[in-house]
């Protein structure tokens, strides 16, 4: 049997408590999905994945016997999150599906290993490790994880039947560990069943969609479900991809890169709605996407080297890195590169004070309430943004009674 380092897990007193807590005679729990993947690849780890023989009812009977914090909200399908010292262990019971109809599964506890993975859609997500770091590996998914190799464990056809979102997980796979070409049988299964994705909740296309996106290989794999017409059943007909292609010239700044910022950069602004409802999106989310479109057309690029302060106190941090990497990714010319990477920089690393001035300072000159306090407060405010916010509490008072 295959050994791997698990020294770091090993060594780990969440995931060493959790484990002693689910030991049992005649049960067993290990490592299983994309952090055990991840361990092999030498990638970053965040959550815990972890598969057992114990029934859901009984993890979770031990886990509030211990005043664990618990999440049970897919309790139905044998998982429970353990929140352990604000650590995430997401633990399933083994499963089979009895039955599937492309959107919801009736699934059946079991304690058998090999049944388990033969439920699992890809071979490199049916890799499974115990705490001493034995690799069990029924499907030949080492090799294939290695490889880049995305494969369906059976018939793909058949397998993206029982879970029509299985097309979207094979493309988010693909993103994160693709490196072979995609095998022309599954680009043909691909087209075949592509429209079933409509049939799916915008919940689950919107998780997985979302990945993929931020993915590193955002641009190739996306044109691959475009042409598998797998894109167009899920948001827009017509879209700027190409853009995407640009992000290679810019790695420095791709983590700058969040999803808001990247829908806004391939989507057209009359497919916003559409877009909107079709993935279910946050208020923040599309509030911010609807920003960068809007304000990309009506701010002069050029003045914000001028004064960054101003540009950062209307319009906040997050918008004005969004609105830079918009721009830049439209037209990544290499000098441009070089000044907008320091402006992200500078953005990020400065503190804008809060103005020092209100209306009861403007009242206290004796000025009348009304519309003309707001507009001498925004004359003094200009002047504070144009000297870099600069000028203190006194200096602007002192300016404000240059009004009165």
């Amino acid at each position: 049997m295959k050994k791997i380092n698990i020294k770091k897990w090993s060594k780990d007193k969440n995931i060493k408590y959790i484990f002693n807590l689910l030991k049992s005679d005649n049960e067993e729990t290990r490592f299983i999905g994309g952090c055990l993947r991840n361990l092999i690849l030498k990638k970053s780890v965040d959550d815990i994945d972890l598969a057992t023989t114990l029934t859901p009812k009984e993890v979770l009977k031990r886990l509030v016997k211990n005043k664990i914090k618990v999440v049970k909200s897919g309790i139905s399908h044998g998982t429970i999150i353990a929140i352990v010292n604000k650590k995430k262990i997401e633990i399933t019971t083994l499963r089979e599906d009895i039955k599937t109809d492309g959107r919801h599964a009736k699934v059946k506890f079991t304690k058998d290993w090999i049944i388990d993975s033969n439920r699992r859609d890809f071979t490199i997500n049916a890799l499974s490790c115990n705490l001493n770091g034995d690799l069990f590996d029924y499907h030949d998914g080492l090799k294939d994880l290695k490889e880049g190799n995305i494969k369906f464990i059976g018939d793909a056809e058949k397998r993206i039947k029982e879970d029509f979102l299985r097309i979207l997980r094979f493309f988010r796979f693909y993103s994160l560990y693709g490196k072979k070409k995609i095998d022309s049988s599954y680009i043909e299964v691909f087209k075949k069943t592509s429209s079933k994705i409509k049939k799916l909740s915008s919940e689950r296309i919107s998780s997985e969609f979302k990945k993929i996106l931020v993915s590193n290989n955002s641009y190739e794999v996306l044109n691959l479900m475009k042409t598998t017409n797998v894109l167009n059943n899920i948001i827009f007909d017509n879209s700027n991809l190409k853009k995407l292609k640009n992000l290679k010239l810019i790695p420095s700044l791709n983590k700058e890169f969040d999803f808001s910022t990247l829908l806004a950069i391939i989507i057209k602004e009359k497919s916003l709605l559409k877009i909107f409802k079709k993935l279910n999106l946050s208020n923040i989310e599309k509030q911010k996407i609807k920003n960068i479109i809007f304000y990309q057309k009506r701010i002069n690029f050029k003045e914000i080297e001028s004064n960054i302060y101003k540009f950062i106190f209307i319009h906040g941090k997050d918008l004005c890195i969004a609105l830079l990497l918009y721009d830049l990714i439209k037209y990544p010319i290499k000098n441009k590169i070089k000044k907008y990477i320091n402006l992200v920089n500078l953005i990020k690393n400065t503190r804008i004070p809060k103005f020092p001035l209100a209306g009861k300072d403007v009242i206290k000159l004796g000025l009348k309430t009304g519309p003309s306090i707001g507009k001498i407060l925004k004359f003094v405010e200009e002047w504070w943004l144009k000297n870099k916010t600069q000028p203190k509490r006194k200096d602007c008072l002192k300016k404000l009674k240059e009004f009165s």
